[in-house]
């Protein structure tokens, strides 16, 4: 029945008694695969609802992929799981670099770390020699201070480091983990888990092999989805122009980010951070993750002017939007130096972002004032200072020790009106336009790790997207939609949803980069070409529609784990009420928003073929029972978290 494990152990870690000891990971996977999946199994099993995302019995888990480190294209993503800050529920991230294979090539898919260390410490992974040791010295330094002082105090160059800045150690909610000082497991606040168990950093060196089961076949495989992936038209794309190429599209629609998502972006400060701009001007070189062969990060370097000498490592598309347009910054070497200091601090910047939009419109409206702020006067554009906001919020200086809650906390915190203005799903601060494409937002709203597009928004009814203006009449249908693909509609979006938050389970869970997916084009790899590259891998024979069942009981499972930890209900499954109650104004959605009426048809479509209660979106027994989930169903119900259960919603919250 189950496959084998490719790197083969889960080692456990208990940094309160030093305790190491590790077990077999393939007990696990022909129900989880590897990755995202065994991750969320283990939390779901050993942190109880009543464990809170501090507690030390708060569970930090690292996961590689069941394809991590093999030669399957893309076969670099890091999985980090633990409850969450931020949502109190499911908190799952990725990151891609490196870490992922070393790890797997020193023999271990999964690292548990429990309890919380008396002081700061940092763990270290050559093969099977496993120490805890002091981080006194490192504790407040940057990330990029952090892995230059541990090569050194380790003597170890060819060390991949996962690792958390000051915004980790102080506990800033949204604080994420970065890998290979770029590469970020963001959203979720897992750099702030990290912190509370007072670990700094985790360095890993192996010297092992990788068993391939049927290594002839396995690169049949690999040079089929290789040819695949490098003679789609999205990934030419990509190599050109990295991932700016997909922001250029939608930037030209005059995306309502602006402002706190309260306007459209300036055209005049548009045309000043345009992605051609970042690349011709201050783009250096190329950089590219393990086994990747789209190279879509760049590094970018400022050479004059007042951030003269920033060096900027993997500059997502996201900035553009966030400080760009969200906080009104129009001069290309702030945004690079936001990016940097982000970085270097360990900060969520769609998270840093959407807090500080928040209070400057807070501001804006007289409920924060001058003396509040510390004297800072608030203007959107302002990059000194939302640079100074940024080392504050890391630092929980001043105003900034608010900011670090996020604003859903943060609003409650204050009150005085300042909760209408918090633009959030779920507590976590919104990154996404979504008053467009109603699939998209769809997708980005029922998210289970609390509103993000990384998990089940669906890019065909982003019509800019290349990959999808061509796609094959079978393809369209299995997604549920037509050859006319209608944005604006509510028909028919819940089928793509479902099949993208499935699909993006199987992904996460072996390793592979979502770029290389179905989900960002119609010409990329599919269930069929991961199902192969498994089955040779491992040995365990299994097809597209067991590995999408996979998929189906991962996703379940987190929505169980939130459900009996947090209790969200249908009501957490709606966009922010700015999206609904004001219309985008001007721009490719002029006069759009999110109509309730139709949001709620389109949520029950979503919730009836997942077999899932309309009035509660709570799991029905068949549904779970069916995904091998008895046990789950057997909790839900002991909780009176079942939907036959007809006490007041509300009031189990």
């Amino acid at each position: 029945m189950g496959g084998k494990s490719l790197g083969g152990k889960i080692l456990r870690v208990d940094i309160t008694s030093g305790k190491v000891t590790v077990e077999p990971t393939e007990a696990y996977t022909s129900e989880f695969l590897g990755g995202r999946g065994i991750d969320t199994w283990i939390l779901y099993n050993e942190v109880k609802p009543w464990v809170t995302p501090y507690d030390p019995a708060n569970r930090l888990i690292f996961g590689t992929g069941s394809l991590s480190g093999t030669l399957a294209p893309g076969s670099c993503r890091l999985n980090v799981g633990a409850k969450s800050p931020v949502t109190g529920g499911i908190g799952s991230s990725s990151a891609g670099g490196f870490f992922s294979a070393e790890l797997k090539y020193a023999g271990y898919d999964h690292i548990v770390i429990e309890g919380k260390a008396k002081k700061p410490v940092y763990i270290t992974i050559s093969d099977e020699h496993i120490e805890i040791k002091n981080a006194s010295n490192l504790w407040g330094r940057t990330t990029t201070e952090t892995e230059a002082a541990i090569k050194k105090e380790t003597r170890y160059d060819n060390l991949q480091m996962a690792y958390i800045g000051p915004a980790g150690e102080n506990l800033v909610r949204h604080a994420p983990i970065v890998v290979n000082r770029a590469r970020v497991a963001g959203r979720c606040g897992l750099g702030a888990v990290m912190g509370s168990k007072n670990l700094k950093a985790i360095a890993v060196r192996g010297s092992k092999a990788i068993h391939i089961s049927q290594p002839q076949r396995f690169m049949k495989a690999v040079d089929e989805t290789w040819k695949k992936v490098n003679e789609s038209v999205m990934i030419s794309l990509l190599k050109n122009e990295g991932l700016m190429g997909i922001t250029k599209g939608h930037v030209t629609g005059k995306p309502d980010y602006a402002k706190n998502f309260q306007d459209i972006a300036d055209p005049d400060k548009l045309r000043k951070i345009m992605p051609d701009i970042f690349r011709e001007k201050y783009q250096v070189r190329k950089i590219a993750p393990f086994a990747c062969p789209v190279g879509c990060f760049r590094i970018y370097e400022v050479k004059e002017g007042p951030y003269a000498g920033t060096i900027c490592n993997g500059f997502p598309a996201n900035d553009i939007d966030n400080f760009g347009i969200k906080l009104g910054i129009d001069y290309p070497p702030a945004i690079l130096k936001a990016h940097d200091l982000c970085s270097d601090l360990g900060l969520d910047e769609d998270s840093c972002s959407g807090v500080i939009a928040w209070a400057f419109e807070c501001y804006e409206r007289g409920i924060l004032s001058k003396e509040f702020t510390g004297g800072l006067e608030f203007k959107w554009g302002d990059h000194r200072m939302i640079l100074e906001l940024l080392d504050k919020i890391a630092n929980r200086q001043g105003l900034g020790d608010l900011l670090a809650e996020g604003c859903l906390h943060a609003s409650e915190i204050i009150g005085k009106g300042s909760e209408e203005f918090c633009i959030h799903i779920k507590g976590q601060d919104n990154f996404e336009i979504m008053r467009g494409e109603k699939g998209w937002a769809l997708g980005c709203v029922v998210s289970t790790r609390g509103g993000t597009h990384l998990r089940g928004a669906i890019l065909t009814d982003r019509t800019d997207i290349p990959g999808f203006r061509n796609a094959p009449p079978q393809f369209l249908e299995k997604w549920g939609l037509s050859e006319n693909i209608e944005s604006g509609s509510y028909e028919n979006k819940a089928k793509p949803v479902i099949y993208c938050e499935n699909y993006k389970g199987v992904a996460d869970s072996l390793g592979i980069c979502w770029i290389l997916t179905t989900w960002l084009s119609a010409d990329l790899l599919g269930p069929e070409d991961m199902a192969e590259l498994y089955s040779a891998a491992t040995g365990h024979e299994i097809n597209a529609y067991e590995l999408m069942v996979i998929g189906d009981r991962i996703h379940n499972l987190e929505k169980a784990f939130n459900v009996l930890h947090v209790g969200f209900n249908r009501q957490d499954d709606y966009p922010p009420k700015r999206f609904m109650d004001e219309a985008v104004r001007g721009g490719k959605w002029n006069g759009e928003r999110l109509q309730r009426k139709k949001w709620d048809v389109m949520l029950d479509e979503y919730y009836e073929l997942r077999e899932w209660d309309k009035q509660t979106s709570w799991q029905t027994r068949k549904c779970l029972e069916d995904l091998g989930l008895k046990q789950v169903a057997d909790d839900l119900e002991k909780a009176r978290r079942m939907p036959q259960v007809k006490d007041n919603v509300e009031g189990l919250k």
